[in-house]
């Protein structure tokens, strides 16, 4: 029975996958929105230092690929908890793990930073490792 029924839905799906497919270059030149003014609301909202450089991408940047000196951080991992300038402990786990920042969902930042606060309550120092 579930052979039959995915033989007849087979056109419907393939007309759907193909109306609504995104091709690489469409979701490789996805543009940030953010502008000048939420820049400042971010660093008002999470206690962003005046000697941490927020910018907004050029319309040739993305993620993946930050100009020098930069790295991109996604409002919801501050939301998570992640502070700029940002924690040592955070900096030898993203160095150890060789990662970007932007490579850690949200929800991992929320359970590095969860992690490095209960061993900081209870008067334990928390290593990255391996």
């Amino acid at each position: 029975m579930r052979e039959s029924l995915d033989k007849r839905d087979a056109p419907a799906a393939k007309a759907l996958d193909e109306e609504h497919r995104w091709s690489v270059t469409e979701v490789s030149m996805a543009r940030s929105r953010i502008t000048v003014e939420e820049l400042e609301d971010i660093r008002l909202s999470y206690d962003i230092l005046a000697s941490v450089t927020l910018r907004a991408p050029g319309p040739e940047e993305r993620a993946d690929d930050p100009p020098e000196g930069f790295v991109a951080i996604y409002k919801p991992t501050m939301q998570q908890g992640l502070r700029l300038p940002m924690h040592q402990f955070f900096h030898e786990v993203i160095k150890d793990w060789n990662l970007a920042p932007f490579q850690i969902t949200p929800n991992g930042w929320g359970q590095m930073v969860a992690s490095y606060r209960g061993g900081s309550d209870v008067g334990r120092r928390l290593y990255p490792y391996r």
